[in-house]
């Protein structure tokens, strides 16, 4: 099945989609974006995206020409010409393109694009087994909750970690707090209580961090919003993160050190197949 962008109203091969040397994106990382996982051919949490991808234009004072309405229909319309069922949507907002010397480009043009690839779901013999994951000093830049282009210090976290052939890169800061994964939110199991930290600007709230926070809590299970240390993490019963694409995904190894019983643990496996209970309610799948 073709894997297709969307640059400006232009549909191509993914691989053949350009956009200018002179973007402000390519020269000065001015963007922000978002990915969405596509089940049964159909998009997760759309609107949760776009709320989210709406809130980091703002931010960083991007006004986009289309509506939210012409976005998602886009997005829809993406998705069916590829005919993927199991894939993801990456979607790319910049400034424009203009001047060097002019980083603030008024009036500019902004340049929104976006591809749909496929995705293959992730093997059950991890699910059970979970991942291994190393601890990285977070020394990213002053404001992760927005959804910047400028991802070296997340990428060099990934890549310390596929070196030490683990799967996340969960990040911390000088005083040994979790902060989340180079991808991911991260949370631990305590006994029975699960605990992530909070959404207090430091961290990038992920979307399915906010639809499993909604099924935590629609189900009972004991919760909070609190700081952890590294060391706190790797006493605790369960570990797990969250992103779009491994949806709920144990972590079984953190710098050698096995949590818990080294398999994916009760809470870990029940929040997953309630996750995956709501994939299956929204998408058809």
């Amino acid at each position: 099945m073709p894997e297709l962008a969307w640059v400006n109203g232009e549909i191509t091969n993914l691989y053949d989609a350009k956009v200018s040397f002179m973007d402000h994106g390519y020269l000065f990382g001015y963007g922000v974006y978002e990915a969405l996982k596509v089940y049964n051919g159909k998009p997760f949490c759309v609107e949760e995206h776009m709320d989210r991808f709406e809130r980091s234009m703002k931010e960083i004072r991007i006004k986009p020409d289309l509506s939210r309405k012409e976005t998602i229909e886009i997005i829809y319309d993406l998705v069916e010409k590829s005919e993927l069922q199991d894939a993801f949507i990456y979607l790319q907002i910049t400034r424009g393109v203009g001047p060097r010397n002019n980083p603030s480009l008024p009036g500019a043009k902004p340049t929104l694009s976006m591809f749909v690839a496929y995705l293959a779901p992730l093997p059950d013999s991890v699910r059970q087994d979970g991942v291994k994951a190393i601890l990285v000093k977070d020394d990213r830049w002053a404001h992760p909750h927005i959804k910047t282009l400028n991802l070296l210090p997340n990428i060099l976290a990934k890549q310390i970690a596929e070196e030490n052939n683990a799967y996340e890169a969960i990040l911390a800061n000088e005083e040994g707090i979790v902060t989340e994964g180079a991808s991911s939110n991260v949370y631990a199991v305590f006994k029975d209580t699960i605990v992530t930290r909070p959404t207090d600007g430091k961290i990038l709230s992920g979307i399915t961090r906010l639809v499993l926070c909604r099924i935590i809590e629609q189900n009972g299970f004991k919760y909070k919003e609190d700081y952890f240390t590294t060391a706190e993490l790797k006493e605790a019963d369960e570990v797990f993160v969250t992103n779009s694409g491994a949806e709920v995904l144990a972590v079984t190894d953190i710098d050698g050190d096995k949590i818990g019983n080294g398999k994916c643990g009760p809470i870990t496996q029940k929040l997953y197949d309630l996750f995956m209970q709501e994939v299956s309610r929204t998408t058809g799948r």
